[in-house]
């Protein structure tokens, strides 16, 4: 188990360093996202101190600069991705700028600005999620990978590839699942799943016959997801499968806890 474990951790470590390497464009931001004037009349408000601020058409150093806000203007800040700002000016103009450049603004008090970190929040305004899980099916231990994307606030879709380990069995599963957060409000986000998925398992034992067992199944769940810091979210879940056989229906529990990182 300790070594299946490793294995997705490097994996799903991997795959977040590759997904948070914004600053190397594969290729240039052709315009940054347009805001509208209820997000700008919402955003907070500051006020450029150094000659001027550089406005990048992507959250990276690697997207050209598209325009520059100069001293003394007021820029709204629209929204973060890592380590970038998204902002926008009085004529509409938007752009992403560093966090080291946005910390030398001024708010209309005439202090320094305090410039907001992730919060449990950004997990439901983040399109896209990488994570694991370990835990328990009906005896088995189990490992899944698991990615998602966001539809809207509310709802998103997640696939996941997952791997039990058994005495006598060991077996994969690969399913799909709409997930239902109905709030950010709190502390922690509880969720809603149902999904469809297969799964297959293979006698350990190598005698005449052993063939792979081959069902489909169905599932729902439950959890919560709990910020922890910078981009992660611990995850905790319940999941019940109905597994179709060729002749009967089986209900298996799982039980798992994991760890998901946002973008």
């Amino acid at each position: 188990m300790q070594q299946h474990l490793i294995l997705a951790l490097s994996l799903c470590l991997g795959a977040s360093v590759a997904l948070a390497q914004q600053d190397k464009p594969a290729q240039q931001e052709k315009q940054p996202p347009q805001v509208s004037s209820e997000d700008i009349d919402q955003a907070l408000k500051v006020k450029v101190i150094d000659p001027f601020l550089e406005l990048h058409t992507g959250p990276g150093r690697g997207y050209p600069v598209i325009y520059v806000v100069e001293k003394g203007e007021e820029i709204a800040v629209v929204s973060r991705r890592t380590t970038w700002y998204l902002i926008a000016d009085r004529r509409g103009k938007t752009g992403w700028v560093t966090r080291e450049s946005l910390a030398r603004t001024l708010l209309e008090t005439g202090t320094p600005v305090a410039l907001p970190e992730t919060r449990h929040g950004d997990f439901l305004r983040h399109k896209a999620r990488l994570g694991f899980t370990v835990g328990q099916q009906e005896g088995s231990e189990q490992v899944s990978l698991l990615a998602g994307y966001r539809l809207n606030r509310n709802f998103g879709i997640e696939a996941e590839y997952g791997q039990l380990f058994a005495d006598t069995v060991d077996g994969y599963q690969r399913s799909v699942s709409l997930i239902v957060e109905p709030t950010d409000r709190w502390s922690f986000t509880p969720f809603l799943s149902a999904g469809f998925g297969r799964q297959e398992l293979q006698l350990k034992e190598k005698l005449p016959g052993n063939k792979p067992v081959n069902d489909d199944f169905r599932s729902l769940g439950i959890g919560v997801n709990a910020y922890i810091g910078f981009n992660f979210v611990l995850r905790g879940e319940y999941r019940n499968l109905t597994i179709f056989s060729d002749n009967d229906t089986v209900s298996n529990a799982i039980w798992r806890i994991g760890f998901s990182s946002f973008f």
